[in-house]
C-alpha cells in the first residue's frame, strides 16, 4: 500500500507540473470555502487485537462502523487555461469502530473507538465537465483523543467494574496518527454552493499495542472512511476580502 501511495504522490506532483501555465497568477483563480458534513468509518482488524485466535475459542465478533462529524476549510487554486486545480484543506474527522463480542460463557462487552483527528490534506483535481471534479491526494491526520476507547459489559460481578477495564485498556491501547490517501467526487454551482463525497484509505497504523497483561496483540490496524460534505466557496478577491482605500 505504501507503494501505491508513492505512485499516487508522484503521479499528482507531474500533473500539477504540468498544469503549471505560463502566465503570472491570477487572484481570480484563487477560493476559499468551508465545508461540514458527516464520516462514515471503520478501524480495521480490531478483533485480532482484542482476542488471539491461538489463544481462545467459541467467541464472535460483530463489527459495527460509526458515524462522525466533519468540517474543513480550504483554499483551491485552479491553473490557467487548464482543467486542473490544488486545493489544500485544514480539517476535523473522527474515526471509529464498534465491536460487540460474546461468547459460550454468556459473557457480552462492547469495545468502541471513537478518535478525533486534525487533518492537513492536499487534493489534486481536475474539472471534468463546468462544476464537475476529481480528485485525489494524501491526508495527514493527528490524533487529538488517542485515549477515546469505551468498554461495557455485563460482567462486571466476575471481573470487577467495566471503568476499571476500561483505563486499564486505555493504559495499553493508544491511539496513533493516521495517514491515508483520499479520492473524490464534487460539484461546484456557480452561486458557490458546493456537494463533496470522499473516501479515505488508511496507510498507517491507527492503533499501538503495548505490552500488557490482557493478551492484547500488536497488529495493523488502518482507518477507512467515507465522507459527505455540503460547502460554500468564495473568490479570493471579492470586494469583501480587499482592504478599504
Amino acid at each position: 500500500m505504501n507503494r501505491l501511495f508513492l505512485l499516487s504522490l508522484i503521479a499528482i506532483l507531474s500533473f500539477s507540473v504540468q498544469a503549471q501555465p505560463k502566465k503570472q497568477k491570477d487572484e481570480k483563480n484563487l477560493k476559499f470555502g468551508i465545508k461540514a458534513g458527516a464520516g462514515y468509518s471503520q478501524i480495521t482488524d480490531l478483533s485480532k487485537v482484542l482476542v488471539s485466535e491461538s489463544y481462545y475459542t467459541n467467541y464472535t465478533f460483530k463489527n459495527s462502523n460509526t458515524w462522525g462529524g466533519y468540517g474543513s476549510i480550504f483554499l483551491n487554486y485552479k491553473f490557467e487555461e487548464t482543467i486542473s486545480a490544488i486545493q489544500a484543506e485544514l480539517s476535523y474527522s473522527r474515526l471509529g469502530n464498534k465491536l460487540h463480542y460474546s461468547d459460550i460463557d454468556s459473557l457480552n462487552y462492547d469495545f468502541i473507538i471513537k478518535y478525533e483527528y486534525m487533518n492537513f490534506e492536499i487534493f489534486y483535481k481536475v474539472y471534468v465537465f463546468h462544476g464537475l471534479n476529481l480528485g485525489i491526494g494524501p491526508r495527514i491526520g493527528f490524533n487529538l483523543s488517542p485515549g477515546a476507547l469505551y468498554y461495557t459489559s455485563n460482567g462486571e460481578a466476575r471481573f470487577g467494574p467495566d471503568i476499571r477495564i476500561q483505563q486499564q485498556m486505555r493504559d495499553v491501547l493508544k491511539g496513533r496518527s493516521n495517514f491515508s490517501l483520499g479520492v473524490c467526487l464534487g460539484y461546484e454551482f456557480p452561486i458557490g454552493l458546493t456537494l463533496d463525497a470522499r473516501y479515505y484509505y488508511g496507510l498507517s497504523d491507527v492503533l499501538e499495542t503495548e505490552v500488557n497483561n490482557f493478551h492484547f496483540i500488536e497488529n495493523k490496524n488502518a482507518g477507512r472512511s467515507l465522507q459527505f460534505a455540503v460547502g460554500y466557496v468564495l473568490p479570493y478577491d471579492l470586494k469583501f476580502f480587499k482592504r478599504k482605500r
